[in-house]
């Protein structure tokens, strides 16, 4: 396990900000006009599902709320969701192709979507627990946030809402995913999270559904990919001469092979568009773009070239980090 000497070696100390204003996550997004007419009903329809889903689960997840999502599971089936996952986006793509549409295609099939689905699918042939309804629910409320992120048109009054200042600590994030259970292809992984010191991350709803795309991107990357049964995610502050930064730092073991194969590439490669070693090469680079936002650089290349995300081996381990301005609260 990588020690925080390490990870602190991974990047420059000093990332200045050349933002006036704080960057709230809002321009990585497309109107869901841009969408073939059966995909806008499909992203409705999924919206639908996660607010009915949400609304089960909100409050303390007690018996009653377990009894009613047995019964919701019953008529609306995960395997329902997993077939308008499935058929979501590929007509739209082929029809009507535009810098942003992969992308936002990506994480709204993506994002709290794949571990939920998997999450379902337990419940419905399990008994349910209310760690398992705790799990949901963070699930669909953090894709219904990505969802209002990513669209113009979908709920805008509810984005609008999205958007008044509320700030947000690394508290939620801590409390969603530590000791979280995710499926991966082979075995379920545990997530370990550790965060050094808590401070508040952003400044509303929009700007932590942007964080959250950045995070699910990593994290269900590092699941795919995982040698082993825990992932982990470390957080700490990094003082700057104006403020600090927020360094995350999510890590997990890999094979002999897959290690082998990492040390020939140059990692700073899997962050630019396009580029992947087995998936759609999109994940990445949607971290990349919303980092370099975030901190009002020129272009993503400035944000790989200049240590603000980046990729490293560290001994046996895989090692992936960004930074993101902490909130200086009033």
């Amino acid at each position: 396990m990588e020690t925080l000497e390490a990870m602190l070696d991974l990047a420059p100390i000093e990332l200045p900000n050349f933002r006036v204003r704080r960057y709230r996550g809002d321009n990585l997004c497309l109107p869901i006009s841009e969408f073939l007419e059966e995909d806008q009903d499909r992203l409705r329809k999924l919206y639908t599902y996660l607010q009915q889903l949400l609304a089960i689960l909100e409050g303390d997840h007690a018996s009653a709320s377990i009894s009613r999502l047995e019964e919701f599971l019953k008529i609306q089936t995960p395997d329902s969701l997993a077939d308008l996952v499935r058929e979501f986006g590929a007509a739209s793509y082929a029809a009507r192709p535009s810098p942003n549409l992969a992308k936002t295609i990506h994480d709204l099939r993506g994002g709290g979507l794949t571990p939920l689905i998997g999450q379902l699918q337990i419940a419905q042939w399990m008994r349910v627990t209310e760690a398992t309804a705790n799990a949901l629910y963070f699930l669909s409320r953090d894709h219904l946030k990505i969802m209002r992120n990513a669209l113009l048109g979908l709920d805008d009054v509810k984005r609008e809402a999205d958007l008044l200042p509320k700030a947000h600590s690394t508290d939620f994030i801590v409390k969603k995913w530590q000791g979280a259970t995710l499926r991966g292809p082979r075995f379920d992984v545990r997530l370990q999270v550790e965060c050094l010191q808590a401070t508040a991350i952003s400044e509303c709803c929009v700007e932590f559904g942007a964080l959250d795309r950045i995070l699910y991107n990593l994290i269900n990357n590092a699941c795919r990919h995982t040698a082993g049964h825990t992932i982990r995610l470390v957080l700490f502050p990094v003082p700057q001469p104006d403020g600090e930064n927020l360094r995350f730092v999510l890590t997990n073991s890999v094979s002999t092979a897959d290690l082998a194969h990492l040390r020939t590439l140059n990692l700073g490669m899997l962050f630019e568009e396009g580029y992947s070693t087995t998936g759609s090469g999109y994940g990445l680079a949607i971290a990349t773009e919303f980092v370099s936002h975030a901190f009002g650089l020129k272009n993503p290349s400035q944000a790989i070239e200049g240590g603000y995300l980046g990729a490293a081996i560290l001994d046996v381990e895989f090692a992936v980090w960004f930074h993101w301005p902490r909130l200086l609260e009033d």
